[in-house]
């Protein structure tokens, strides 16, 4: 007999964020395994970007978009703008506050800079309770209807919350208390364990709350998926005895069908070296730039050999210019931007290349989606991270090599290396295959903990209904 899932992610197809494509590359192969899927979502009109063409990789599955309650921000402003007045007096030369609204400055710093720095922080802490869990508190209450409803309706026999955002978790966590269906929590990124809330305004009662939303969650939830092995081993080891057996690891993965489509693409004639993607939160090629630079400084390295191709978002770094750091390395002949293009086109691009360039600094329990593209198209990579989940990956599976951003001795070795006989560039020994990261290997490993779930449930159901009976 079929069982059915509902599969409840903010993030999903037509959304261009990269965590809905996990959620729709389940739907297209759970059915394989006996499952079949529903999703719960946002409505389109609530998501900042879409792309049509991302609605290919879904399949045939059932759709219910939730809405957005109304945001708390309006009173928040109101508030800020009553406190401002009640900071200044009349009288005083005016300027402009950060949101572009009046006010006036003051006239005594040793008294009224004291002044600004309360109201500083009492900002940051009506921010910090508006921001709990995240941004999308106002989709869970319509979200948690619509989830009731598909619920009995379709008969769903499990629900997976995906996040983040984490705020999806909380609508699980309220329709397993009302329904008591089996409930799985899918961690595409850290929420508390692992991680901290630093690009959201917090407080120390905020936190500890946040805290306090994410232990219940991992106590009420039937199974907790991490997405990699470190994260998963952090729960274990922050929780410990009660997590048990319910916390395992379900990797992002890559499409072998998809990306058997580009098998006949050659490599460029020149050595290439690109990175796809965005440049942010301090990822940059200045290293590569610098270990070219000083290859070809040194005569190890012609010139004429060798391209290195941004391609995305890639014209600035935290503000700077891309363009400057390429005219100081004098690379401009070596070195080409592109704005974004097509998905399959930077598929093509990589697969063209003879090295792509992966960035993940600062995440050591997360790994970039785009490595698993990497993975799928069959690209050296040339990874600039640290000691953690990105690093375990590339090394295991034997796909590239990865290097710190201050070790640019090794990046040199690796490029000449690479350039003289790419066939040997990768280094590390293999103790997984590539093919453990195929999305259909995937998604069976998600349909056998289904399976457990059920099969635990009405075994207990079972026991419990005999000991009734006697």
């Amino acid at each position: 007999m079929t069982k059915k899932i509902l599969l409840v992610a903010y993030h999903f197809p037509p959304s261009i964020e990269v965590g809905g494509l996990r959620i729709a590359n389940w739907c297209r192969h759970l059915p394989q395994y006996g499952w079949t899927p529903y999703v719960l979502t946002v409505m389109d009109k609530h998501l900042d970007k879409v792309d049509p063409e991302n609605l290919k990789y879904v399949g045939s599955v059932k759709v219910v978009k939730a809405g957005l309650m109304p945001r708390l921000s309006s009173g928040y402003l109101a508030v800020k703008k009553s406190m401002q007045r009640l900071c200044c007096r009349p009288n005083r030369p005016r300027g402009l506050s950060e949101d572009n609204s009046e006010y006036y400055m003051p006239s005594n710093p040793s008294v009224d800079s004291m002044v600004e720095t309360m109201v500083q922080r009492l900002r940051r802490y009506i921010r910090s309770f508006l921001m709990l869990p995240d941004q999308h508190r106002n989709w869970i209450l319509p979200a948690l209807i619509q989830g009731l409803h598909m619920i009995r309706h379709e008969k769903i026999d499990c629900v997976l919350t995906s996040g983040p955002p984490h705020s999806a978790h909380l609508v699980g966590w309220v329709l397993k208390l009302i329904t008591g269906v089996r409930w799985i929590v899918d961690f595409r990124d850290p929420w508390m364990t692992g991680g901290t809330k630093k690009l959201y305004s917090n407080c120390g009662m905020s936190l500890r709350i946040d805290r306090w939303l994410e232990w219940h969650v991992l106590q009420r939830a039937d199974l907790v998926v991490a997405n990699t092995e470190r994260l998963s081993k952090e729960f274990q080891k922050a929780y410990g005895g009660q997590l048990s057996n319910r916390s395992v690891c379900i990797a992002n993965g890559f499409d072998a069908e998809f990306f058997s489509r580009f098998s006949q693409v050659g490599k460029e004639n020149i050595f290439t070296i690109v990175y796809a993607g965005t440049l942010y939160f301090g990822r940059t090629p200045e290293p590569v730039f610098r270990a070219v630079y000083e290859l070809i400084q040194e005569g190890c390295v012609d010139p004429r050999r060798i391209r290195i191709r941004l391609v995305g978002q890639c014209r600035s770094i935290d503000g700077g210019s891309v363009e400057r750091i390429i005219q100081h390395y004098r690379l401009d002949s070596i070195v080409e931007v592109l704005d974004s293009v097509s998905y399959d086109r930077a598929v093509e691009m990589v697969k063209q290349s003879h090295l792509a360039l992966l960035l993940a600094p600062n995440q050591p329990y997360q790994i970039p989606a785009k490595v698993y593209d990497y993975m799928g198209i069959g690209t050296t990579v040339l990874a600039l991270t640290e000691d953690g989940a990105t690093s375990d990956l590339v090394q295991a599976t034997g796909i590239g090599a990865v290097f710190l951003s201050s070790d640019v001795a090794g990046i040199k070795k690796f490029i000449v290396r690479s350039m003289n006989c790419p066939a040997d560039a990768v280094l590390p020994a293999k103790n997984r295959t590539v093919a453990d990261y195929e999305i259909r290997s995937l998604a069976r490993s998600l349909a056998h903990h289904l399976d457990q779930i059920i099969g635990r449930t009405e075994y207990a159901a079972g026991v419990q209904e005999l000991r009734s009976r006697l």
